[in-house]
């Protein structure tokens, strides 16, 4: 028995090592700090790609205010998808025993997720989703570099573009990425809490407002691949200058979306950051929540800390 244990041990030491050396390898330029020095604010992950990014960036910029390192161990999907560069430590005892700081709202800011008292020789763990730009608003810059797609996504992600707008052979052709999430959002749990699906209206609008600005131009789909909700967007989404995106890989989606001239965005935080990352106009769904449901009451007042400034509400 005691023999089965050793060599159970034995093997999950070899599988973590082999585990660590793989991402080592393929990121030489990241620093692992091996440190002991209780400083630390820990990243909780949780939720899918979108929701990492704003917990990894929103925790960094808490971290850069008040002087403590980043822990953060590579559990998450973000370290095959970016050239993640900040510090962090393999350690996850270090994380797992520190003292929990949580949100009041997971769609706005909160100070008290910034200026929570620290007790000396502590780890903090934020477990919350920190969805705001305001979180990270004084290192934007430093977050854009940490969120730098790997090299064979950035390939992946060209060639899809070069495909899609191989038809529409222009110079001056202005590419529009349209991100629609429904899927999830549909479900009697979601739509209970408050979620409110973008509408045809909306997207007519939407397009409409690229319309008018620009000529040529193509509107490339972002979508889940099934077959109901394709078939929506294609009743609603039509034109001779719309194209669907194939199924790929999501972190080959976002990075197709960063790299368009402009966006229209629906729901959710996925379409939020390949918004963010594209840097052109962006048009958002304004009525994403019910009055007076409880997902209304994760906002501010205004939704003004979730959404970034300058993009431009429809509904």
């Amino acid at each position: 028995m005691k023999t089965d244990f050793l060599l159970f041990a034995l093997f999950l030491s070899v599988i973590t090592n082999a585990v660590f050396f793989y991402i080592y390898l393929r990121r030489p330029h990241v620093f692992y700090p091996v440190q002991t020095e209780e400083n630390r604010l820990c990243v909780y992950f949780r939720g899918g790609l979108g929701n990492h990014m704003f917990q990894y960036a929103s925790t960094y910029g808490i971290a850069r205010a008040r002087n403590m390192t980043v822990g953060i161990t590579p559990a998450s999907e973000l370290f095959n998808t970016f050239n993640i560069s900040s510090q962090f430590l393999m350690g996850k005892q270090f994380c797992d025993t520190a003292e929990k700081v949580v949100e009041r709202k997971p769609c706005a800011y909160d100070k008290g997720s910034v200026h929570f008292i620290r007790k000396e020789k502590v780890n903090y763990i934020h477990k919350s989703y920190l969805q705001s730009w305001k979180y990270f608003e004084d290192v934007e810059d430093e977050v854009r570099e940490q969120f730098v797609f790997m090299g064979d996504v950035q390939d992946k992600a060209h060639e899809l573009i070069k495909s899609l707008t191989k038809p529409f052979a222009s110079k001056n052709l202005t590419i529009i990425a349209v991100h629609i999430r429904r899927g999830d959002y549909k479900n009697e749990r979601n739509v209970k809490y408050g979620y409110n699906l973008a509408t045809g209206e909306y997207l007519s609008r939407a397009f409409k407002y690229f319309r008018d600005r620009y000529d040529p131009i193509v509107f490339i789909v972002f979508t889940n691949p099934n077959v109901e909700d394709l078939k929506w967007c294609k009743y609603h989404v039509n034109g001779s200058d719309v194209v669907f995106a194939p199924e790929n890989p999501r972190e080959v989606d976002m990075c197709a979306i960063s790299m368009c001239n402009h966006t229209i965005m629906t729901v959710g935080s996925f379409g939020w950051w390949g918004s963010f990352l594209a840097k052109g106009t962006t048009i958002y769904f304004s009525d994403v929540a019910q009055n007076n449901s409880n997902l209304r009451k994760d906002f501010s007042f205004d939704m003004s800390d979730y959404f970034y400034p300058g993009w431009i509400g429809l509904r």
